[in-house]
């Protein structure tokens, strides 16, 4: 997408959404509170005891701004201050039992707001718009490796929509990182549909990575007599670095010793050398190379092996 035309889009958003804040702020709290005061009210309340320093730095807003709304805080009897034990210079900031009231009804309100924008949505529109909120945050916020993993789930079932799903990330991934063409995603689309059609879990399986309930990852493990083939390995390149790789691998692994293979196999192209670099950690390696046009250009196949020692 062109520069330019992202930044429409997200202004055009910022406006809307700007919108129904305006909305949320003029017509259901209906309270004397802009929404930056609401805001302090809000982190004060959830951090039960802190410094104007602390919300200056989480809030950003000028230090001038926030001692203002503070001492208005105060002299309305909202807010009460005390010495930190900890550094004479610092006053820890709480709310008063009226503080709190106050709060906790514009929290309600706020609430009720909501509800009636969303409450008419059904089930899907409203996964669909807590996901898009959530992938928005994801993106726009500095990495946080280690929280977004843990947001991470994976489940070893198969739910209606994933194959079609899983094989629409693979054509559109494998497009854009790699112009395959159409070609290989008929190709997955074959593959997965052979996989169901033999699947018993005794001896295949499959790891489908959500966040929220979006598929940011997915591997599976298919059985291949006294092998086991490795397939459709596959991350949404945001939810790469962060160790789900490793994670899926380690999971296959085990359930590829719980079911006493002795051999695995992949198929894979040169140009994916992060996903070979974490084969070979794992034992496999480089067994045949052929040249191809399968996929709408030329590649390398390439098919890796793991032979577990007698």
């Amino acid at each position: 997408m062109p520069t330019t035309d992202l930044i429409r889009s997200v202004r055009r958003f910022n406006r809307f959404y700007t919108d129904q804040i305006g909305l949320l702020n003029q017509h259901v709290l209906d309270s004397p509170f802009s929404l930056v005061e609401v805001r302090v009210l809000y982190e004060i309340f959830h951090a039960g005891e802190c410094t104007s320093v602390h919300l200056q730095s989480l809030l950003r807003i000028d230090p001038g701004y926030l001692s203002r709304i503070l001492t208005s805080y105060q002299t309305r009897g909202l807010i009460r201050k005390r010495p930190s034990p900890n550094d004479g210079r610092s006053q820890l900031i709480t709310l008063s039992s009226k503080g709190k009231k106050v709060f906790e009804e514009l929290d309600q309100r706020s609430d009720a707001l909501i509800e009636s924008l969303t409450g008419k949505l059904a089930g899907s529109g409203k996964e669909l718009l807590l996901q898009s909120m959530m992938n928005i945050e994801h993106l726009l916020s500095p990495a946080d490796k280690r929280a977004l993993a843990s947001e991470i789930t994976i489940r070893t079932e198969l739910r209606p929509g994933d194959l079609g799903y899983v094989t629409y990330l693979h054509g559109v991934l494998y497009k854009e990182e790699y112009d395959y063409d159409i070609a290989f995603e008929s190709y997955v689309a074959a593959g997965l549909d052979e996989f169901y059609r033999s699947y018993d879990p005794a001896k295949n399986r499959v790891w489908v990575c959500e966040r929220g309930r979006h598929i940011v990852g997915f591997l599976l493990l298919m059985n291949r007599g006294a092998a086991a083939q490795l397939r459709y390995f596959l991350l949404r390149p945001e939810y790469r670095g962060i160790g789900l790789g490793t994670k899926l691998m380690d999971l296959y692994m085990a359930f590829f010793h719980q079911c006493d293979y002795k051999t695995s196999y992949l198929w894979t192209t040169s140009e994916l050398i992060t996903a070979a670099h974490l084969y070979r950690k794992y034992g496999f390696m480089l067994a045949e190379e052929k040249k191809s046009t399968a996929f709408g250009k030329p590649v390398t196949e390439q098919r890796y092996d793991l032979r577990l020692k007698s």
